[in-house]
């Protein structure tokens, strides 16, 4: 029942915040973040999205940082920090993967350059978030850099400008985690206050 509350992406952090909060208070949290957007927040009063990725970017976060909210009115900003970066996590990685898919280095072993750019850059277009710039692309592993993030200007927007990082987590679990072939090298983030972000996801050595 719990999880008709929740999208396909955020059922995967269910146990987190089951966990976090009990049962009881999961559903509490579920109906209050399900009824706030369906009034439209946490985006009431703002101006009508510039484009298609506002548009979904806002889609994307909206529900975390409604959960965020509800968390720091009844626990306090740091502990409301810390479950909603769990939660994000868990619902990251269960987007990533459901938009990257398995990455094996054979895969792109057998396939040819052009081949592998198409299959980067069919990926690379999901990140409704993200403007990004490619570099390398072989059967290595592959690396871009990230322009323009559309997540911290959202949460500052929103007045909470210490979410934004959160949603860079996922990265660093799914990466060498749930896809244990491969590994992400990554400095600063936008979110973090850097200008860009420069991805380089590498395949880990036999």
């Amino acid at each position: 029942m719990l999880s008709r509350y929740f999208s396909p992406d955020d059922r995967a952090s269910l146990p987190v915040l089951l966990r976090e909060v009990g049962l009881l208070d999961a559903l509490r949290l579920g109906l209050r973040v399900k009824a706030a957007v369906n009034r439209g927040e946490p985006y009431l009063g703002w101006p009508e999205p510039a484009d298609a990725k506002e548009r979904d970017s806002r889609a994307q976060i909206g529900a975390a940082i409604l959960l965020y909210r509800e968390l720091t009115a009844s626990r306090g900003q740091a502990e409301a920090l810390r479950i909603t970066r769990e939660v994000v996590i868990e619902a990251a990685c269960a987007q990533l993967r459901r938009q990257i898919g398995p990455l094996r280095r054979q895969d792109l072993e057998r396939l040819a350059p052009e081949e592998r750019e198409s299959f980067a850059r069919e990926r690379g277009d999901k990140f409704v978030n993200a403007d990004m710039v490619w570099g390398d692309i072989s059967a290595a592993g592959l690396s871009f850099t990230v322009t323009r993030c559309r997540f911290p200007a959202i949460c500052a927007t929103a007045g909470v400008p210490e979410l934004s990082p959160v949603f860079c987590a996922g990265d660093a679990k799914f990466f060498g985690t749930i896809e244990p072939e491969v590994e992400l090298l990554r400095g600063t983030t936008i979110a973090e206050g850097a200008g860009s972000c420069h991805f380089n996801i590498r395949f880990k050595q036999p």
